[in-house]
């Protein structure tokens, strides 16, 4: 779990320092590793197109940013027919108070939510924590 919110907290700076890009896709070579998504080669290769496009996703962690504390997203829930397959569950960050950026995890709609929820929060409080 450490390794896991040091690379987000990681990634997260490099994100703010070095790119203009408003969405970094880390780790999206581990759904190959799901069963449940890599059984259907078409819906995952959808949801790649997706993680191309990138406007979709933004429109996901605009969503989240407009919830405070952790946002869960299973399947249709998240109004794009992409993600109809996967869940995502997002926390937004803060810079001095000021909501700055989400960090999120997309995996199976049967993935371990007991796990993901607190890592995800807890990455995001770090990151808060670190960027003020």
């Amino acid at each position: 779990m450490t390794g896991l919110m040091n690379a987000a907290i990681e990634i997260g700076n490099d994100a703010l320092q070095e790119s203009s890009e408003a969405v970094v896709i880390a780790g999206e070579h581990r759904l190959f590793d799901v069963r449940d998504l890599s059984d259907n080669l078409s819906s995952l290769k959808s949801l790649f197109e997706l993680f191309e496009r990138k406007s979709k996703l933004l429109q996901l962690m605009e969503l989240s940013r407009q919830a405070h504390g952790v946002k869960i997203f299973i399947g249709g829930e998240s109004d794009e027919t992409m993600l109809k397959e996967v869940s995502v569950v997002t926390a937004p960050y803060e810079m001095e108070g000021k909501i700055v950026g989400t960090v999120g995890v997309i995996g199976p709609r049967r993935m371990a939510y007991e796990r993901i929820i607190p890592i995800v929060d807890i990455t995001a409080r770090l990151l808060s924590s670190n960027l003020s």
